[in-house]
């Protein structure tokens, strides 16, 4: 009997974690079919056009994150949403998998990314990622510079200091790129900590390998940080941006949940 259970276990798993992919990459195809509509608008119109896109992903991805939830391969929660400002604000977060993105557009209304410059120029992403306006970390002061300016915009900026996925076992050390941001733009931070309850797509994970159970997902946002709060004389130099970056990460080595699920 038990052996029945499991093997009926597996292939719920297998048959669901196969479809996720699929339906993924379906509404991937179908993203850049409505590109091509949005191409149609003018281009004076370009933020609004951004703003849409962002919009239509936020929305794919809580269908998406549904699915999961009713095959019960992962059931993502949010919580806190109640801290974000209501203007614009530098969305930071830690890295531990592939889908922590996805939670946290399938949150967050509009907000415009800093990914990797292989998403910008990815044949599958880069239509997405250059409609919704997401930003190439290649270039630092470039970066610094474009998310500032869509904070100004009134658009939020999601940013994952670590750069990449979290290592198993701990953070890997937060670079500079939110300190930065904040201390040009005089904008709020907002730290959301992500926490998973079994190691599912992180670093060096194959895609293909199925989760051992059902996986839970929890982004809990935290009250807005702002720079001026928390750093005595703070500047737009290298010292400041330093003593920010520190603050992050000890912040985040005191909440964040690894793969032992004990608070650290």
């Amino acid at each position: 009997m038990g052996k029945t259970i499991r093997l009926i276990s597996y292939l719920r798993m297998a048959v669901g974690t196969g479809s996720a992919f699929a339906i993924f990459g379906a509404g991937g195809l179908c993203l850049n079919i409505l590109i091509l509509l949005l191409e149609l608008i003018p281009a004076e119109f370009a933020e609004k056009r951004e703003h849409m896109m962002q919009k239509i992903v936020h929305y794919a991805f809580r269908a998406f994150y549904l699915y999961l939830k009713v095959f019960r391969l992962i059931d993502g929660k949010a919580k806190g949403q109640e801290n974000l400002p209501s203007g614009a604000y530098i969305f930071v977060a830690n890295h531990p998998t592939l889908l922590d993105i996805v939670l946290i557009l399938a949150t967050l209304p509009k907000a415009v990314c800093v990914v990797k410059p292989e998403i910008m120029d990815s044949v599958y992403m880069r239509g997405v990622a250059r409609t919704a306006a997401y930003i190439s970390n290649e270039d630092g002061e470039q970066l610094i510079a474009a998310c500032v300016e869509k904070l100004k915009q009134g658009t939020p900026v999601v940013i994952f200091p670590e750069g990449t996925r979290s290592l198993a076992n701990g953070l890997a050390d937060f670079k500079r790129s939110a300190a930065w941001i904040a201390l040009k733009s005089g904008f709020p931070v907002v730290p959301a900590v992500l926490s998973i309850s079994a190691p599912i797509l992180m670093k060096d994970w194959k895609w293909y390998q199925l989760p051992p159970h059902s996986i839970e997902m929890l982004l809990e946002i935290h009250e807005p940080l702002y720079v001026e709060h928390v750093l005595e004389n703070s500047k737009y130099d290298p010292v400041s941006a330093r003593k920010f970056t520190t603050i992050l990460q000890q912040f985040y080595e005191k909440k964040v949940i690894f793969n032992d699920n004990k608070r650290k």
